[in-house]
C-alpha cells in the first residue's frame, strides 16, 4: 500500500495492518488497533475512543492531530514527530524504538590511536572523548544529547612506552554541528579543480 493514499479506519474494535503508507491516515473507530509502516510523510488524525495506533518508519515525518478522548499513540523514534492538535481527554503519545542514527562522533578513542604507534614514534595522535559534563554544544550552542571533545596530543614512543609531550584539546562537536560527509570517494572533475585553485 506505498505511495500516498487516504485511508480511513471506521467501526468498533477494528484491528488493522496497513503495512507501508504515505498520505492521510484517518482512525475514527472505538477500540479499534491500527498499525503501519510510513515510508513517506504521513498525516495521522485520530478520532474515537479507546484506539492504540503504532507507527513504525524511519526518515518520514509523522503529522499528529488527535480529536478523540482516551486514544493511545506511538510513534518510532526513528520517525520526525509534529504534534498539530490534542484536544481530546487522557489521550497518551509515546515513542518506540531506537533514536533516529545521527554521525558516530567518537570516530577514535584514546585506546585506539595508541595502538595504532609503532616502536619508535613521535607523532600527533588524535582521538574524541565524550563530552558527559555539557548540557550544550559549546561549538554551536544548540542543546545535544550526544557532545565530544576533540584532542590531539603530541607522542614519543621508545619500545611500546609513550610519553606525553603536549595536548590540545580542541572544540566541541555535537550531531547539529558535524559535517555529514558520505563515506565514498569524492572526485572533482578537472573545471572543477582549476576553480578552486585560482
Amino acid at each position: 500500500m506505498g505511495g500516498n493514499s487516504e485511508l480511513r479506519v471506521v467501526g468498533t474494535r477494528k484491528s488493522r495492518s496497513l503495512g507501508e503508507v504515505g498520505g492521510t491516515i484517518s482512525v475514527e473507530s472505538e477500540r479499534g488497533s491500527v498499525e503501519f509502516t510510513a515510508t513517506d510523510d504521513v498525516v495521522l488524525t485520530v478520532g474515537g475512543e479507546r484506539n492504540s495506533v503504532t507507527a513504525h518508519g524511519s526518515g518520514s515525518t509523522v503529522r499528529l492531530s488527535i480529536d478523540g478522548d482516551r486514544n493511545s499513540v506511538s510513534i518510532a523514534r526513528s520517525l520526525d514527530l509534529e504534534i498539530h492538535d490534542d484536544e481530546g481527554v487522557a489521550n497518551s503519545i509515546d515513542r518506540h524504538g531506537e533514536e533516529q542514527s545521527g554521525p558516530e562522533l567518537v570516530r577514535t578513542d584514546r585506546a585506539e590511536a595508541y595502538a595504532d604507534l609503532g616502536l619508535f614514534d613521535y607523532t600527533m595522535v588524535s582521538y574524541q572523548t565524550n563530552a558527559t559534563e555539557r548540557e550544550f554544544c559549546h561549538n554551536c550552542g544548540r542543546d545535544a544529547e550526544t557532545i565530544v571533545r576533540r584532542h590531539e596530543e603530541t607522542v614519543l614512543a621508545v619500545f611500546g612506552f609513550t610519553v606525553t609531550l603536549g595536548e590540545r584539546t580542541g572544540s566541541d562537536e555535537c550531531p547539529e554541528c558535524t559535517p555529514h560527509v558520505p563515506d565514498e570517494d569524492v572526485e572533482l572533475t578537472e573545471a572543477e579543480r582549476r576553480e578552486i585553485f585560482r
